[in-house]
């Protein structure tokens, strides 16, 4: 799965029709360049790419000539697609690609919150799953003669990181629970009352 095409999908879909320039200068200063190893070049030729493919359509100006800067808007399909790969971003795993589940974040508030909540707590399975099986994986790793001693170490890294993931994703599923942030269906500017406060506090205290 590309990260690259559903940042560029999103990023179109909020701002549409929006200038290849436009929608560039945004995605840096989300620092894609860091985390989704996207090269700030390469968002001109990804837009093309899209609409090449169907997925975005390139507006032309009232003469029927391209305008001078192209600017996107999503097709049917590329509205399609946009919501295929958020969903699978945000309900697989995928420990050698942490970009992707970065990408998702930047566009939950376009899913409704039960199937945020839905969607974290398969996550939560997975990463559980993930950790019972790390160390039969390890001895594994261990026991294959052919396999240099220190290339366990790469192993062990990525399962550190899927533990700090599964504690995060524990903490803000019980945070999406509790009322915080808005989604779809919610007004932009919707804030969670005192009942959701009393939410959290259920769910950070222990009964009893």
């Amino acid at each position: 799965m590309s990260t690259t095409r559903l940042l560029l999908l999103g990023v179109v879909r909020i701002f549409q029709p929006a200038y290849g320039y436009q929608l560039r200068r945004e995605l840096l200063t989300w620092n894609v360049q860091d985390w989704a190893n996207i090269n700030p070049g390469s968002i001109y030729t990804g837009l093309r790419t899209l609409a090449k493919h169907g997925f975005l359509e390139e507006l032309e100006d009232g003469s029927g000539q391209k305008a001078g800067r192209t600017s996107y808007k999503l097709t049917a399909d590329g509205e399609s697609e946009y919501f295929s790969l958020l969903r699978q971003a945000l309900w697989t795993v995928d420990g050698f690609q942490p970009g992707l589940m970065q990408a998702s974040l930047s566009f939950l508030w376009t899913l409704k919150r039960d199937e945020v909540v839905a969607a974290l707590e398969s996550r939560i399975v997975q990463l559980e799953q993930n950790e019972k099986a790390a160390p039969f994986h390890e001895r594994q790793v261990e026991q294959d003669p052919g396999t240099p001693n220190h290339v366990v170490e790469m192993f062990r890294i990525s399962v550190a990181r899927d533990r700090g993931e599964l504690e995060w994703t524990r903490c803000f599923r019980d945070r999406v629970l509790a009322g915080e942030y808005s989604f779809a269906g919610e007004p932009p500017d919707w804030t969670p009352g005192p009942e959701a406060a009393e939410r959290w506090r259920n769910l950070r205290e222990p009964p009893g």
